[in-house]
């Protein structure tokens, strides 16, 4: 089945994990390329990522169900947590572990919801949250920026910034014609946060001002929508992914060639 998330673990950088439309999520070493250990779900798995200390492993599956799983007992039966009665409809489409509160996981949802939830509560007490970007669109894409205290939504037609404490709402984005996020797409804040990149149903890559949502430059190259995109840690380079089987290396520095 298609792979719909990859993470690498963030304390040792030596633990992969990926979610797929298999209906299984699985562990694997960075070094060896080797499985380790498979994940069985009950529906397609969207999403999946590590807890900062990266002894916890957090899936989002189309069944409605969150799943907490131990790094070092795999195969030990996962926390659930009920994110949704409704099925996939509002299922997790996006999961990250929060950075700076321990135990907190931020979920957006095909219902164009972002939540938070306490994996140290019970399931029926877990959300701490909840906050809905105008329009109901699926949150495509999340990335947290410790360094700027800010989580970047891509959804529908938007880019939005929010706190990371409080989920209250910075800024909000609206993206050029013909560019959503209804199907495909992703964004990234710069290491520096003066910009940020977005790109999604249609082929090109675009850089933003943070501060005035001017489009600064755009970037051609890709043949189908793209995916995903992220900056590199040194603000120089940014990368995207597309359906056209590729991935492209954006040299920000020499005015966006690849």
């Amino acid at each position: 089945g298609a792979v719909w998330s990859t993470k690498v673990d963030k304390l040792t950088r030596t633990l992969a994990i990926t979610a797929s439309g298999d209906f299984t999520a699985k562990l694997w070493s960075v070094s060896t390329g080797k499985e380790l250990f498979e994940l069985k779900h009950k529906h397609v798995v969207k999403t999946a990522d590590f807890s900062p200390n990266s002894e916890k492993i957090a899936t989002g599956c189309q069944d409605g169900l969150m799943r907490v799983y131990d790094t070092c007992q795999p195969g030990a039966p996962p926390q659930l947590y009920q994110i949704t009665t409704n099925g996939n409809a509002e299922s997790a489409s996006k999961l990250l572990w929060s950075p700076t509160e321990n135990g907190i996981v931020i979920l957006g949802k095909k219902n164009g919801v972002i939540e938070k939830w306490d994996t140290r509560t019970g399931s029926s007490s877990a959300v701490l949250s909840v906050v809905a970007p105008s329009g109901g669109e699926n949150i495509m894409d999340l990335e947290i920026s410790t360094n700027h205290g800010l989580i970047l939504v891509a959804t529908g037609k938007q880019v939005c910034s929010y706190s990371l404490d409080s989920l209250s709402l910075l800024k909000t984005f609206t993206m050029p014609s013909p560019l959503t996020f209804k199907e495909e797409g992703g964004a990234s804040l710069s290491p520096d946060g003066s910009t940020f990149l977005a790109g999604g149903s249609d082929l090109w890559v675009r850089e933003f001002s943070y501060s005035s949502g001017e489009v600064l430059r755009t970037m051609k190259g890709h043949h189908g929508p793209v995916r995903c995109m992220r900056y590199h840690p040194s603000g120089l380079i940014g990368a995207s992914g597309s359906e056209d089987g590729t991935i492209r290396m954006w040299h920000l520095a020499e005015g966006g060639n690849n």
